[in-house]
């Protein structure tokens, strides 16, 4: 076989993996060289090799004429679907539509051919709700994993990856658009547009909280029942702290802050180094609770009623409401009590910190730890005392800070256990404003 012959095949098996040429039956034609009795080759027919140059000839036309068959279809495809227009939209399309599009488009690819889906040039640009976030579309679905034309810019030729779905009131339709080029085209428009977006998702996600709250309301009233005992009474030990001993919890806050709440105190081993001098250890007695509770503006009990005073907003349901252009007239009363109530539950989490951390620092323990550290070798106390009993908590200070005192009782249900996290219903409602 000649090197000609070989390239020939090479490049045919390249172009058709379906059929190599190795598999093609080829007459060979050749005429083997023969000598004449002087000793020189006799010069071959002039047939030689013609019958395999016409079949390589026709088969390199057959790769080229099925290479333009395919590039011509997915042409012809980009065309039809370029030019269409479906003005049937007298109203924003429905939530269902857009589940439905955004369904076809997770499973071909494809989110200019879905139903009704106008593929022309906006003939306006005034106009415009958008329907969707940013999509990227999986282009690995599409043929020859081309890129989706733009309405705006490319009707009939491959253009952008993300983009997203829009309604054209002007028009009564609907098109896919690149993210890009809508926001060059449009300019402030789009702006206001993508504002109106972002109320109107906020309004179906304060629905949504609607419906789940609803059966997990009196779950969510008995949680509030149990953290507001707590919080009363703890909220009174605070104000009688900083009544009778003005200042002094904003104090231990700020020298316990700067340790991260870590008790170390130094210990003489009663051993001496080389140079005669004490052999000083530094020792972690503890972490100290009450970094929450001795903050400045402490107050649970205050947030524990605007919490319940914003949760039982939920018991009136919420108006009816669609996406509508021009915006539906219930939005604006959808965001404030939605903002309320989600504001409400994301607060739970800290308010529950705040309570416990309370709770833990009034336990006997906990108050021996920083009395130790406060009475430490390199203390900024003169004097420290703090300790409690069955009733109260008695404190005993003098410091750069001045000399403070109190003796505050402590009720009941400032000593219980910390609260427990709220059950599963409840942190799925956390989760979902979180």
């Amino acid at each position: 076989m000649t090197i000609a012959e070989r390239r020939a095949r090479v490049e045919y098996d390249q172009q058709n993996p379906w059929q190599p040429m190795s598999e093609a039956k080829i007459e060979d034609t050749s005429t083997v060289c023969t000598r004449n009795p002087q000793g020189d080759c006799e010069e071959p027919p002039k047939t030689k090799g013609i019958k395999r140059e016409r079949l390589i000839f026709s088969l390199r036309a057959a790769v080229k004429s099925k290479a333009n068959h395919t590039t011509s279809q997915k042409e012809n495809r980009r065309m039809v679907f370029a030019g269409r227009f479906f003005p049937v939209f007298d109203t924003m399309p429905s939530d269902e539509f857009i589940t439905r599009w955004r369904e076809h488009t997770s499973n071909t690819g494809m989110p200019e051919e879905f139903e009704s889906v106008s593929t022309t040039k906006p003939a306006q640009l005034e106009n415009i709700n958008l329907l969707s976030e940013e999509i990227a579309v999986p282009i690995k679905l599409r043929p020859g994993e081309d890129r989706v034309p733009c309405p705006f810019c490319a009707p009939g030729s491959p253009k952008f990856i993300r983009g997203r779905m829009a309604y054209f009131p002007d028009e009564k339709a609907v098109r896919f658009i690149g993210h890009k080029c809508a926001q060059s085209h449009f300019g402030d428009n789009f702006k206001l547009a993508e504002a109106v977006f972002r109320r109107q998702t906020m309004c179906r996600q304060y629905i949504e909280l609607w419906r789940e709250i609803g059966p997990r309301y009196g779950d969510m009233e008995r949680f509030l029942d149990v953290m507001s005992k707590s919080a009363v009474d703890l909220q009174f030990v605070r104000d009688q702290l900083d009544k009778q001993a003005t200042g002094f919890a904003g104090f231990l806050h700020g020298e316990l802050a700067q340790v991260r709440g870590e008790l170390f105190v130094k210990l003489d081993l009663g051993i001496k180094d080389r140079n005669g001098t004490a052999v000083i250890q530094e020792k972690l007695i503890g972490t100290a609770a009450g970094l929450r509770f001795l903050s400045r503006g402490y107050d649970v009990e205050k947030r524990i009623r605007q919490t319940r005073s914003a949760l039982s907003t939920v018991e009136v349901e919420l108006p009816e409401w669609i996406p509508s252009s021009p915006e539906h007239p219930a939005t604006a009363e959808i965001l404030k009590r939605g903002r309320l109530v989600e504001k409400s539950i994301q607060r739970i989490p800290g308010l529950l910190a705040d309570i416990n951390d309370g709770l833990l620092f009034l336990r006997r323990k906990n108050l021996s730890l920083i009395h130790q550290w406060g009475n430490r070798m390199d203390t900024p106390f003169a004097r420290f005392e703090i300790k409690s009993d069955d009733r109260q908590m008695q404190v005993r200070s003098n410091s750069f800070a001045g000399d403070h005192y109190a003796n505050v009782l402590i009720p009941a249900a400032a000593k219980l256990a910390p609260v427990k996290t709220p059950d599963p219903a409840i942190e799925q409602l956390i989760r979902m404003v979180a």
